[in-house]
């Protein structure tokens, strides 16, 4: 009986060993089979990080072999495409084993152009803004803001306050389009990116009063439909407290005094001097003159 349950035990451990060893052999040979099917093709990243303006060489690129179904349009497959005879920088930071596409870099001659960063079918449009108007210089390129539209801010009439646009994306603002800024900075113009009708309504609010715009959280993705905010709507109904209430004397019980109660006003005696006087009426209104003594 103990023989035999020797004999079944290297019986059981043989039979493990040689399912571990199928099991591992059918795994291999199904990963080749996958890693053959995969199809790649070479594509050109970055082997350092750049930063955003930074002239693209060809010593901080690479070539690597990048699944084809996974390629996003717009990738170089050779350095030197990548590079090209003009020299190229970048229209925004670049990390390393990023891929190099031809919206993150410039065009011809090094020109940083905001039209590879506009999604198909938007338009750029830039308005004035101030630190006032500008969400105090807080407004960086990659934000989302609200835009308004004040009529009446020359003061020929009782101004008012439209929203003209939601959750638009801000592309630069002054000349700086570069999404990694952390420093803020008061600029004169924003660029934003808007449908070709909101293109339009921007450029008819700029003739007709001043823009302004309202710094959105990333996460808001909300649409509040707001009124026409006027001048009375200034005040929120409350009593400020630089405003005194009403005194309210007390009694002698410590109550409040109840109003006194007031008999109509007595008409103003008319002016009598003590001395001789003379009055003389124009129309049907006396008016009365003191004369000198001994007159």
């Amino acid at each position: 009986m103990r023989r035999s349950s020797i004999v079944m035990l290297l019986a059981a451990i043989l039979l493990g060993l040689a399912a571990v060893f199928f099991a591992r052999f059918f795994l291999m040979k199904t990963a080749d089979t996958a890693s053959t099917n995969v199809r790649t093709v070479s594509a050109v990243v970055a082997a350092q990080p750049f930063q955003f303006g930074e002239k693209i060489t060809a010593e901080k690129l690479k070539v690597v072999e990048w699944p084809a179904n996974g390629l996003p349009p717009g990738t170089f497959q050779r350095i030197a495409d990548a590079v090209g005879t003009d020299a190229h920088v970048a229209l925004r930071a670049i990390d390393a084993n990023e891929l190099i596409t031809e919206k993150s870099i410039s065009g011809k001659d090094a020109r940083l152009s905001a039209s590879p960063l506009l999604g198909a079918t938007m338009r750029a449009v830039s308005v004035p803004v101030g630190e006032a108007s500008g969400a105090g210089g807080f407004v960086a390129p990659g934000d989302r803001v609200d835009v308004y539209v004040t009529h009446g801010a020359n003061g020929d009439d009782l101004p008012y306050t439209d929203q003209l646009m939601q959750d638009v994306r801000v592309l630069a603002v002054g000349l700086d389009s570069n999404v990694g800024k952390d420093k803020p900075e008061v600029v004169k113009t924003a660029t934003l990116e808007v449908t070709p009708i909101q293109a339009q309504r921007v450029a008819l609010a700029q003739t007709v009063g001043q823009i302004s715009l309202s710094l959105r959280s990333l996460v808001d993705e909300s649409r509040i439909r707001l009124e026409t905010a006027q001048v009375a709507d200034l005040t929120d109904g409350t009593v400020s407290r630089k405003l005194s209430k009403p005194k309210s004397y007390a009694s002698n019980d410590g109550q409040p005094a109840a109003p006194s109660a007031r008999g109509p006003a007595q008409p103003a005696q008319a002016f009598k001097p003590a001395g001789p006087s003379i009055e003389i009426y124009r129309g049907t209104k006396p008016t009365t003159y003191a004369l000198p003594s001994g007159s």
